[in-house]
């Protein structure tokens, strides 16, 4: 319900202004609207790629759409379809498999599932293809250093990935291209950098290679706070990634002084009027896509479909994922059975009774 009160109060602010144009509101509900008490949750990304079903993975994605269309949200920040090369990498359980094939079918799957068969059905929310590109592709020990002002959040999920464009293209830009196939209408460029630049500053990479060669008409939305590593100031971070090609900015708390600075580097005519408007239309291209340009039509949250939401029928979903994701391994060396003479086995550590740990990272 609070969540749920949450969208709706943004959006109606949303459909008080001059324009009245409805707002896209993403979270990261990527195994399950995983961020609201008594979801479903399914397993990650590197549990389905196990499973090596689509069928399973466009179904787990159809029932958290529902769950989330559930609380009025319309856009997830999912599937991320990094193609996993080092398990030493910080994230390498959202990413389906290290095999870029695996990656394009279940990635394309997860897509029509989150976006149903159109984006205007109630039911559909966005999705996002993410990061592009390269991440879990980064080599060992590339990432950015700690600050000594900023904690540790993300340990080892960026870097720098040193490949040839050749091959770059090959290993890991294969779920890009079935993604934009099923019409995934957002991505999200990575953290990490290609052979030493930053992907959100690179305009080779989102504007000649993903918009240009391989024809993405939806919109790029920046990772959490992305820009800020950019070299240089905030007002050239801002210019660099803005002419690189990224149309919507994920800024938390900076975002008075990124308008700002923005409007000045326009007025300045360092950011062209025509990037301007390529944004903007992208993004309107979007919701015009998802209905929410039409009149007439409610934008609040349907809270009927709150008996949707953790329904026996999605948990049985989750318990079939499971079931298939289940991997078998070796009893090398007789590990098994445990000695009948053991008089305790202990189970110690943060995690031995933590059920949202267990779930994995993303899970309240």
């Amino acid at each position: 319900k609070a969540w749920t009160d949450m969208y709706d109060k943004y959006q109606s602010m949303a459909l008080k202004t001059r324009l009245g144009i409805p707002i896209l509101y993403g979270v990261d509900a990527v195994h399950g609207h995983n961020n609201v008490l008594d979801a479903v949750i399914f397993p990650h990304n590197i549990g389905l790629g196990a499973t090596g079903d689509a069928d399973l993975v466009a179904r787990v994605s159809q029932a958290t759409a529902e769950e989330v269309r559930a609380t009025g949200i319309n856009w997830t920040f999912a599937p991320c379809v990094a193609v996993v090369r080092d398990e030493r990498w910080g994230r390498t359980y959202e990413g389906f498999s290290e095999d870029p094939t695996l990656v394009k079918n279940l990635g394309e799957a997860a897509v029509k599932g989150l976006q149903g068969a159109e984006l205007r059905s109630p039911l559909s929310v966005l999705a996002c293809a993410k990061h592009f590109a390269g991440d879990g592709g980064t080599e060992f020990g590339t990432g950015a250093p700690k600050a000594p002002d900023k904690p540790e959040r993300w340990p080892l999920d960026r870097g720098d990935v040193k490949l040839s464009e050749a091959e770059f293209k090959e290993l890991h830009m294969q779920g890009y291209v079935t993604s934009i196939a099923a019409g995934v209408g957002s991505i999200m460029p990575s953290y990490s950098s290609w052979n030493g630049v930053k992907c959100s500053g690179s305009k080779r990479l989102l504007t000649e290679i993903l918009k240009g060669e391989m024809g993405f008409e939806g919109f790029l939305i920046s990772d959490y706070n992305a820009i800020d590593e950019l070299p240089g100031d905030y007002k050239s971070d801002i210019e660099t990634s803005v002419n690189a090609g990224m149309d919507m900015f994920m800024v938390p708390d900076r975002y008075r002084e990124f308008i700002s600075l923005l409007r000045e580097l326009v007025n300045e005519g360092k950011v062209p009027m025509s990037r301007i408007d390529d944004a903007v239309r992208r993004i309107l291209r979007v919701k015009f896509a998802m209905g929410l340009m039409d009149k007439g039509r409610s934008f609040m949250a349907d809270r009927a479909l709150h008996k949707r939401f953790g329904s026996a029928e999605h948990r049985q979903v989750a318990r079939d994922a499971v079931r298939k994701s289940l991997v078998l391994l070796r009893n090398e060396n007789k590990a098994l059975p445990l000695s009948k003479s053991l008089a305790r086995i202990h189970v110690g550590g943060s995690n031995a009774d933590d059920i949202g740990n267990q779930c994995g990272g993303w899970t309240i």
